[in-house]
């Protein structure tokens, strides 16, 4: 069995059990397809359990992910060229980014919030074009942005400020380029 089936039958778990009704009616079907299953389906209960499957709208991650994250997927899915990706922090920087707006009908908190991840993703992806080999874990921490999000409190606006504080974040690197810190402006 690959990492990828492992990884996703261990988040699937916990997914049926959070979103039985959509798992049945929906998202079930879509993972008939393996191409679906080991990508965007996993790229989902990824962006699901970093929530802890608190998040009340799976179809808007589907749709959200679906329509203008690729780059996303492939990050979530490990598919990508070069070294793979740990956020250390992720799960609090993601959760507390999506703010209190948990049913999120029309999405666009979501949206935001992805975007977002996407954004600290590719500043990373910026410093690692230079690793010498891609096959090791690059470990991320962004607890400077769980700070800010703190800081904020109740005044936080969540995906939108989320994607705002995202916007000019720069990484600072170990020699080796194995490990790194955001750093915000």
């Amino acid at each position: 069995i690959d990492e990828r089936t492992l990884y996703f039958d261990f988040l699937y778990i916990n997914f049926k059990q959070s979103y039985a009704e959509y798992e049945a009616d929906t998202f079930s079907r879509l993972c008939e397809s393996p191409v679906f299953r080991h990508e965007t389906g996993l790229a989902v209960l990824r962006v699901l359990a970093l929530t802890r499957n608190t998040y009340k709208n799976p179809a808007m991650v589907v749709e959200c992910l679906l329509a203008q994250n690729l780059h996303l997927v492939q990050e979530l899915a490990g598919s990508t060229v070069g070294p793979q990706i740990m956020i250390y922090y992720g799960p609090d920087f993601f959760r507390m980014g999506l703010g209190e707006d948990l049913k999120d009908k029309d999405g666009l908190n979501m949206r935001d919030a992805l975007e977002a991840l996407g954004l600290v993703y590719q500043a990373a992806r910026r410093i690692l074009v230079f690793a010498e080999s891609g096959n090791y874990q690059y470990q991320l921490n962004v607890s400077p942005l769980v700070s800010a999000i703190k800081k904020a409190g109740k005044e936080w606006r969540g995906g939108e400020q989320l994607k705002e504080l995202c916007q000019d974040i720069k990484i600072k690197n170990n020699s080796l380029i194995t490990e790194g810190i955001v750093e915000m402006p």
